[in-house]
């Protein structure tokens, strides 16, 4: 699917390498991303899907190759920087504040708060600043449909609900760029739904450029266009799921197996 707009690449990756000691995860990846696509990342356990998120967002830094984002080159980049420069990483376990509440967890999101910083922190002119950021909380955790939580505290959230505090932060940078890691791991049939419209919606309302790792075939199929599909530390094929599933070395390494196993965990 795609936004308003035309299409321009947003994310280009070129030659991207890394190694664990011997074992190598990724081997000279290439691939890019238009601007406001929803594009999938695919394949089997190990293939270094994962790995490639941590070397495009910073939390590693790719041994070999290069990261072009927003047409700068941020290479070796950390994972706070590229945060602030429009592209934030999400991880396959929800990262919660267990012992805050859900609008505190979400104003930690705002970058370069006002009160960080000595003088207005002692003139008190942070105050008004701190008003427009908790008015711009309230108003995500209603978008996200969960107003009513505002309050609990991390640690009594149900997974689904987690999913949409974590999400609500990260929305709170406004970002250019989502790097989703299994984000439906951890979630219920019922809430799986809602987190669905809501991704569909960052994407095509707000116009949020989105590439996510998920296992589960039927909702990349769903939200996904276009998928890349690695193997063995390779992006070996790109396209549409219906193109995918003429690729004779996925169905044989990976597509038959997982499509079977999807149908059967249908609710």
């Amino acid at each position: 699917m795609t936004t308003r707009g035309a299409a321009s690449v947003i994310l280009q990756v070129d030659g991207i390498s890394h190694s664990y000691g011997g074992l190598q995860a990724i081997k000279g990846v290439s691939l890019e991303v238009q601007r406001g696509t929803f594009c999938g990342l695919i394949g089997p356990n190990g293939a270094g899907k994962s790995t490639l998120l941590d070397c495009i967002s910073g939390r590693i830094k790719a041994q070999k190759g290069r990261v072009i984002f927003e047409g700068v080159d941020i290479s070796g980049w950390p994972l706070h920087r590229t945060a602030r420069a429009g592209m934030v990483r999400t991880f396959q376990v929800s990262r919660t504040f267990q012992r805050l509440s859900v609008i505190s967890d979400v104003m930690v999101g705002v970058p370069n708060q006002i009160g960080e910083r000595v003088v207005p922190a002692l003139l008190g002119t942070w105050r008004e600043d701190q008003r427009r950021h908790l008015d711009g909380a309230v108003r995500m955790l209603h978008r996200f449909h969960i107003a009513e939580v505002a309050e609990n505290l991390g640690s009594a959230l149900s997974g689904g609900q987690q999913r949409l505090v974590e999400l609500s932060r990260t929305m709170m940078t406004h970002p250019a760029m989502l790097l989703l890691d299994e984000p439906f791991a951890g979630v219920s049939p019922v809430a799986r739904r809602e987190l669905v419209a809501h991704l569909r919606s960052l994407c095509q309302d707000d116009g949020v450029t989105i590439l996510m790792i998920e296992h589960r075939l039927d909702l990349i199929e769903e939200l996904c266009n276009p998928i890349h599909a690695m193997a063995d530390g390779e992006v070996v094929a790109s396209g549409s799921m219906s193109e995918l599933r003429q690729n004779d070395r996925l169905i044989s390494a990976y597509l038959g197996h997982v499509d079977d196993r999807s149908r059967k965990s249908q609710p």
